[in-house]
């Protein structure tokens, strides 16, 4: 089993969330580290020329049987970062305000119901709550 860096846990971006709140970090910072956690496979935290090996941001260490091998998976690595890293922030901040945008109506829904039925109520009196009971 892996050890799950804090970097990358769950916990840190619920930390993020509430230094968001509180001022101190904006949203793409938070986008961003949710970027990172979910693609910790293949990026990479470090590269060691002598030994040939690149260091994953899971933990994950990848061998190379030669430099050339090595750099070019390096280059490939550091040429999609930068398309997928838009892309998926592109995508979060869609998701993040489709579902803001239905909390939000589900909210005034329930609030225009909240208030409907509190004017039903000072309608009805008390004998037609009786009567309306004894029929059930």
């Amino acid at each position: 089993m892996k050890k799950e860096i804090y970097e990358l846990s769950s916990k840190y971006l619920r930390e993020l969330k509430t230094k968001l709140l509180k001022g101190e970090i904006s949203q793409y910072e938070i986008a961003h580290a949710s970027f990172r956690k979910n693609n910790a496979d293949w990026i990479i935290k470090s590269v060691d020329k002598r030994e040939l090996t690149i260091t994953y941001l899971c933990g994950d260490v990848k061998q190379f049987s030669n430099y050339f091998k090595l750099m070019n998976e390096v280059r490939i690595v550091n040429d999609g970062y930068k398309i997928n890293r838009k892309k998926y922030i592109t995508r979060y901040y869609k998701i993040i305000n489709a579902l803001t945008k239905q909390r939000r109506a589900m909210k005034q829904k329930a609030s225009q119901i909240l208030v409907k039925s509190k004017s039903i109520a000072n309608r009805i009196a008390p004998e037609m709550v009786k009567q309306l009971t004894k029929q059930i």
